[in-house]
């Protein structure tokens, strides 16, 4: 029976976060002001077409320019885009479900899949300033279009590098190099910590074996090549940058520490602890442990590599304030999250069967968290904000 009912779970979950995910995107882009990046992403596919161009990169709007010409509704875009994303969210909980399910039943891992699609950092408010998702670091994003499309590719990613490291066929390395390429077509940024931390794990983890490290090096040269053309495409042919800006207004890349990240986080402290509590925690308790196991010391050292990357680097120009540098944290915070949930579960029961005090405060914690990313996104049909 519990088989037959989770048979009919899985889906319907997956069905009532599909028309969540649809309604939210639906209630952004109507009702927020002066517009979500889903808008935005909009208007800019519309201008570019306009002039004869595709944005670049092209994945994101390929696909909603796809949608549209089948579905089509009222207003170019629209309906295509809030379909697209919603495809996306509900693909990044099958996901999320399908990695649960390798510690604890499916119920169960519906269950977190479900809690992942909201976890945020802890919120209080009289310490915000208004300002709830400015300075912090969250794995859930409503907001941004193309990150949210780039996620499940990015995912995926991630864990077949695990299986190809474990399953040590040097063939699989084509499926990593097509999801690679993916991400790169949509939004490039998970690509900047993975292009340098996959070959130095390969090293560790298969020494100077070969083909296995030479493999590692190339892919990892290949898709820096990709981001080096998709850039020069961007800075140099890009009809908005060369036609609409002066020299002094285009963007560069610049090395200027915690420029973007002091610009927004009004309580910088606050912001940090509140968007890591859970990671400080697991490290103390089970970070001597966890740091065993390839998957969570990948995800970590990607994790630091992806806040290195936006703690350092920033644009000049009319993107100063944009903050691309930031996206690939998103994705590689919720790897991380979600591998140390999965540690914790794995743990063996105390024979007791008293919940001890180090995975007592692990899980309130976590259903803080979880509860903080429920009342954000109620806040975004409330007060209309998504800061």
């Amino acid at each position: 029976m519990n088989k037959i009912n989770s048979r009919y779970i899985l889906p319907l979950v997956g069905l009532l976060i599909f028309v969540l995910a649809a309604y939210t995107y639906y209630f952004l882009i109507k009702n927020i002001d002066p517009g979500v990046d889903i808008r935005i992403h909009n208007f800019i596919l519309l201008e570019y077409l306009e002039r004869g161009f595709f944005p670049i990169p092209p994945g994101y709007y390929f696909l909603i320019y796809l949608v549209d010409k089948l579905i089509h509704y009222k207003y170019d875009f629209v309906m295509s885009s809030i379909l697209v994303l919603s495809f996306f969210t509900w693909w990044k909980y099958r996901i999320l479900v399908q990695w649960f399910s390798e510690e604890r039943a499916l119920e169960k891992s519906i269950l977190f899949g479900l809690g992942f699609i909201f976890i945020f950092p802890l919120v209080f408010p009289p310490a915000e300033q208004g300002f709830w998702y400015y300075g912090k670091f969250t794995s859930t994003l409503w907001h941004n279009s193309t990150s949210i499309a780039a996620l499940p590719f990015s995912l995926l990613l991630f864990a077949k590098t695990i299986q190809w490291w474990k399953k040590g066929q040097v063939s699989g390395i084509w499926g990593l190099l097509g999801l690679g390429i993916a991400v790169l077509l949509i939004k490039p940024s998970f690509l900047f910590c993975f292009i340098p931390v996959f070959p130095v794990f390969t090293l560790l983890l298969k020494g100077w074996r070969l083909p296995f490290l030479r493999i590692s090096i190339g892919l990892s040269l290949a898709l820096l090549g990709l981001i080096w053309l998709e850039k020069y495409l961007i800075y140099n042919f890009d009809p908005i940058i060369v036609q609409d800006y002066s020299s002094q207004d285009r963007p560069e890349i610049v090395v200027q520490p915690f420029k973007v990240w002091l610009h927004y986080a009004f309580e910088p402290f606050w912001d940090f602890i509140s968007s890591f509590m859970l990671s400080l925690v697991f490290l103390v308790f089970w970070g001597k442990q966890a740091f065993k196991k390839v998957d969570f010391s990948f995800s970590f050292v990607l994790l630091l590599v992806a806040l290195l990357i936006y703690f350092l680097l920033s644009e000049t120009g009319f993107r100063e304030w944009h903050a691309n540098f930031y996206w690939q944290i998103p994705i590689t915070l919720l790897i991380h999250q979600v591998l140390m949930t999965k540690f914790v579960l794995g743990l063996p029961k105390n024979v007791n069967g008293k919940l001890e005090l180090s995975r007592a405060v692990f899980w309130i914690i976590l259903i803080a968290q979880i509860t903080c990313g429920i009342v954000y996104w109620a806040r975004i049909f409330v007060e209309r904000t998504t800061v």
